[in-house]
This record gives structure tokens, C-alpha cells and sequence, in this order.
């Protein structure tokens, strides 16, 4: 089922024949959903743990590495089924029958939920995970174990020729294979220590930050991957993005408005030539309040009438498409341009 803050980025991979299949870690099980709608599973506070990028049905990108405490809902099947009966014409039918407009008036619906919900946070560090922190940890430990191989060599030789030159480099792998585990766990302790202190501090200021302002954490969270699909996905090359980590929240208050600026590590997944490659970048975005009159969309299925010349319309698209008339936003939380 097509949710409003996926539908642009639906649309785009279809055009461009991709579908990501994405893996949720839920429970004691993995389960699946499909930009293709293909497969789509329900998800309850699933964990992502790969996406799969097909060009057509090849298999060319896969991603592993993604912030845990996010934790994502994704609720349709059950909604699917639900009876239905259009306010414009009065059929009655599944939810499901009406994803495309009505089948006897084709008046539009507009679909979201409340129950996906993006920003949950939970304890992780990603590092020991980093294929760049392993390949550290094996060059300090190839090191070691080779400086460790010298000196018992050196200690116990009476000579010290060509032969036992060799036999360092042979001591030395084998002792740096045995020790790896423990040069890898011990690594994580000197290393990780600062960082997770670190990333509490982050954590315990973001903490404070959502009980001083008393802001949804839900809206906010939605409103601002909502944006953030929106900057990135008008970008050709574009097609895919996930938030690795939420750095820092600081909010403001200027003469036009409330203000939050948020700054996040992100994955950009783009696409030339037939590839799909990943840049990481630190990016930073200036969310206002918008005190605006809004459409507040309810749970499921939303039908919404043009103010002007009361057609039907698809709120994704910020104006009606029979009149040209502006449509109110339905962002509670609006990004500012920088």
C-alpha cells in the first residue's frame, strides 16, 4: 500500500526500472519490504538491517551498515481489508480496491499512517560493525604479533640470519591469527570507550532536548524524512538515502518563527551509468514551525477536496491539478531552504 511520504520515491525507482528490497530485523525474525510492492511485509518496530538494489532483476547494490536505534512501523495489510465506502460517490469496497481512486468515480485518496513511525532510539554503536575498523584492527595486529615474533626470535637464537628472518614472518602470522579475537576486543575497549561515552553525552543532550521543547518526536521525525525524501529525490541522480545517526538537535527562535536545526550522518545512494554507489556525507537541515493553517491527514485513508474548485486531490503535489490552486501543507514541520 502506497504511504504519502513514499509515493515520489516509489514513482522515481519504478521509472528508473530499480526496486530495493529491505530487510527489517523484527523479533526472532527477518522480514521484507519491497519498493515494488512485490513483497511487503507488516513491520512492528523493525530494525533495518540490509537493503538489496535490483536494476531490473539483477542483484547490483547491497547495504549492510544502519543505525539500530531507528526503529521503523509499517502497518497495511489489515488496513487493506477494511471496508470502505467513497465520500464522493458512496461505492462500497476494500480499502485496497480504492490504492488507485475510486473504481466507479476515480476520486483520489491520499494514504498514510500514524503507526510508521520513524526516530525511536535505542543504545548502539556501529563501529565494530565498520569493515574499515576490522582492516585496523588486523594491520595492529599483524604489527604487534610480528614485533612480538622479533623479539622472542632475537631472545632465543644465538644467530640471527635469513632463516630466522623467515621464521619471524611465520610466527608472527600464525600468533596474529590466534591473537586477532583478542586484539578485535580489546580494540573495542580502547577505542569504543571514548566513543560510547561520546554518544551517550549526544544521546542524554538529544533526551533533554525532546523534554524541554515537548515536541512530537513521531511528527517531527516523519516531517523531517518527509523533507529530506523531497530534497535528495529531486535529484536525477538520486535514488535512495538512509540517516545513519542523528548528531545534534538545537532549536531557536527567530522574529518569523520557531526554529530546529538538525544535523545527521546520511548515506546518499546515487545512480549514473547503471551504478548504484553510496556517498556518506554530514548534512545539516533548519526545520520551522509551520503555524500556517495545515491538513492534519488521519489514520489511513484521507480524502481531501480542493478549497477552490472542490475536486479531488493528491496532497503530494502541493496544488490541485484541475485548478492550479495551492493546497495547505500537510507538514506540521517545514524545511527551510540552505
Amino acid at each position: 500500500m502506497p504511504l504519502i511520504s513514499e509515493k515520489y520515491h516509489k514513482d522515481k525507482l519504478n521509472k528508473l526500472n530499480i526496486n530495493i528490497k529491505t530487510k527489517y530485523i523484527v523479533g526472532n525474525k527477518i522480514l521484507e519490504r519491497n519498493t515494488d510492492d512485490s513483497h511487503n511485509d507488516d513491520i512492528v518496530s523493525g530494525i533495518r538491517c540490509q537493503k538489496d538494489y535490483y536494476l531490473g532483476k539483477s542483484l547490483v547494490h547491497t547495504e549492510k551498515l544502519f543505525d539500530s536505534r531507528i526503529e521503523y512501523t509499517y502497518i497495511s495489510k489489515e488496513q487493506e481489508d477494511r471496508n470502505y465506502k467513497c465520500p464522493n460517490c458512496g461505492m462500497n469496497g476494500k480499502i485496497k480496491d480504492f490504492l488507485d481512486g475510486c473504481p466507479y468515480c476515480r476520486t483520489h485518496y491520499n494514504i498514510d499512517y500514524v503507526d510508521k513511525d520513524l526516530g525511536s532510539k535505542y543504545h548502539y554503536d556501529r563501529i565494530l560493525k565498520n569493515k574499515t575498523y576490522r582492516i585496523i584492527t588486523a594491520i595492529i595486529d599483524i604489527i604487534i604479533s610480528l614485533i612480538l615474533s622479533f623479539v622472542f626470535i632475537k631472545l632465543t637464537s644465538r644467530t640471527f640470519n635469513n632463516y630466522d628472518v623467515l621464521k619471524i614472518f611465520i610466527y608472527g602470522l600464525i600468533l596474529s591469527l590466534v591473537l586477532y579475537y583478542f586484539f578485535y576486543i580489546a580494540d573495542a575497549y580502547i577505542i569504543l570507550s571514548p566513543i560510547k561515552s561520546y554518544k551517550d553525552k549526544i544521546n542524554k543532550r538529544q533526551i533533554d532536548f525532546w523534554n524541554r521543547t515537548k515536541i512530537d518526536k513521531k511528527t517531527f521525525f516523519n516531517n523531517l524524512n518527509y523533507d529530506i525524501r523531497k530534497k535528495y529525490f529531486s535529484k536525477d541522480n538520486v535514488v535512495d538515502y538512509d540517516i545513519l545517526d542523528y548528531m545534534s538537535f538545537d532549536d531557536y527562535e527567530q522574529d518569523d518563527g520557531y526554529f530546529v536545526k538538525v544535523s545527521v550522518d546520511i548515506r546518499v545512494i546515487y545512480f549514473e551509468n547503471n551504478k548504484i554507489f553510496p556517498k556518506y556525507i554530514n548534512d545539516t537541515y533548519i526545520m520551522k514551525k509551520n503555524n500556517q493553517e495545515h491538513l492534519v491527514l488521519k489514520d489511513g485513508i484521507n480524502f481531501i477536496k480542493c478549497p477552490s474548485c472542490g475536486a479531488s486531490i493528491d496532497a503530494t503535489k502541493g496544488y490541485c491539478t484541475y485548478c492550479r490552486k495551492e493546497i495547505k501543507s500537510i507538514q506540521e514541520w517545514i524545511m527551510e531552504d540552505n
